[in-house]
């Protein structure tokens, strides 16, 4: 019934065209950007290819958050959700499903895009500079994970998918823009963010002590997980509970 359910979502997210354009977009928005960023002389000295590679991953992030968000929130919007509900009829399973099945498509999308990024930059960089660890760019690919979970969680709490899109930009954006607002938790909110976790696991620019999260980087990256994880439980609870 699992295996079933997650079917069918991977399938109407294959089967509709505004998803399958989104996704594509999405994934080539890490490439594009970060070639884009190199090719213009954004690459320091102290820069790797892979972090290069990893330069765009912004706009990946926000690419698969909004995209997770509108894939949740449409069955709200076209009014096909009574539909989903008669085949699977269990709320936990159905919701499920939906999480997973975004999730596993910005993971795959983000490794994608990762894979061309470093390709295309590698190809670009001028003579000198290091290649680093490429692997590290799977660190995209988990931040993209909990990016669109948790976009898919807040589609289905709004119904809504301009009020969701909005809330995971800003929960993408937020925290490095109104860091001098948090005082001392500047480095525990600013240091778990999707950006600055990707940019941590690439080894990407140096950061300031205050955006660098205290208690290292593989700590930051299970706090945005688990993070993830709370907006995720609270969606499902709400889905368990609603009418409609």
């Amino acid at each position: 019934m699992i295996r079933a359910a997650l079917t069918a979502e991977l399938v109407k997210i294959a089967t509709v065209r505004g998803f399958r354009v989104g996704t594509v977009a999405a994934t080539l928005a890490l490439p594009l950007t970060s070639l884009l960023v190199v090719s213009g002389g954004g690459l320091g000295a102290r820069d790797t290819v892979t972090s290069g590679a990893a330069s765009g991953s912004m706009v990946l992030l926000a690419g698969f958050g909004a995209w997770a968000a509108a894939v949740a929130s449409s069955e709200y919007t076209q009014r096909t959700l009574i539909v989903s509900l008669a085949t699977v009829p269990r709320r936990p399973l159905l919701y499920g499903a939906k999480i997973a099945a975004t999730a596993t498509v910005a993971g795959a999308g983000a490794l994608v895009g990762a894979a061309l990024s470093f390709a295309l930059v590698a190809a670009v960089t001028p003579p000198g500079h290091r290649t680093g660890d490429p692997v590290a760019l799977a660190g995209t690919a988990l931040t993209a994970v909990a990016v669109a979970a948790v976009g898919a969680a807040v589609g289905v709490l709004t119904r809504s998918a301009t009020a969701s899109t909005a809330i995971v930009l800003a929960a993408l954006l937020l925290p490095k823009a109104a860091a001098g607002l948090l005082g001392s938790l500047q480095p525990w909110v600013v240091g778990a963010s999707p950006g600055t976790v990707v940019t941590q696991v690439v080894h990407g620019a140096q950061l300031s002590t205050d955006q660098s999260f205290p208690a290292g980087t593989t700590i930051a990256a299970v706090t945005m997980v688990v993070t993830a994880a709370i907006v995720v439980c609270l969606g499902g609870l709400t889905f368990a509970r609603r009418d409609g």
